[in-house]
């Protein structure tokens, strides 16, 4: 069976880790069972891929990789939006989205409640490349061979700095997609 460039992000992702940082990556839902094959009745769905804890910071981080110059907003959940930008609302937690734009080998973490607000104020069908340089961390990364290895303690580094920046909060609209 191959491996989706979404499951290669996540192991990619996975050992990129630091041995200091604690990981945990979600079980898939059910259609992930029999490769996928299987009609099931009920499906599991989780707010993100995997949480990270740096001993100060929890991060609840849902990865993405796409090909070309923007992602769609149909490749993000509503529910992956909601219960990001809910969670966070919390002290220490820092929640969104880890874009990877596959074909630049570019990678940007985006807040969850900064892609809410561009989804429910943008008169667009995706998320481009500049709003996540604008508005995203970079994550930097290499290629090795085949696979990306990613600086998470850089990443770490930056989110302790942003988040003691003041930021505006949104007030979002209720939305529908």
């Amino acid at each position: 069976m191959s491996v989706t460039s979404g499951k290669k992000l996540e192991n990619n992702w996975r050992d990129s880790i630091p041995s200091n940082i604690f990981f945990y990556r979600f079980r898939d839902g059910t259609s992930s069972w029999g490769g996928g094959q299987e009609n099931t009745r009920f499906q599991q769905v989780n707010m993100c891929d995997c949480m990270m804890f740096d001993g100060n910071k929890l991060y609840l981080l849902e990865l993405k990789s796409h090909k070309g110059k923007s992602i769609p907003f149909s490749a993000i959940r509503q529910n992956q939006l909601d219960e990001l930008s809910k969670a966070s609302t919390y002290k220490n937690i820092i929640a969104g989205f880890v874009i990877h734009f596959a074909d630049i080998g570019t990678t940007y973490f985006c807040k969850a409640d900064d892609v809410l607000y561009f989804i429910a104020h943008e008169e667009r069908k995706s998320i481009p490349i500049s709003w996540c340089e604008e508005w995203g961390i970079q994550i930097f990364g290499k290629l090795k061979k085949v696979n990306y290895s990613w600086d998470i303690k850089s990443f770490v580094e930056q989110n302790h700095i942003v988040a003691r920046m003041i930021s505006p909060k949104w007030q979002l609209e209720q939305t529908e997609w």
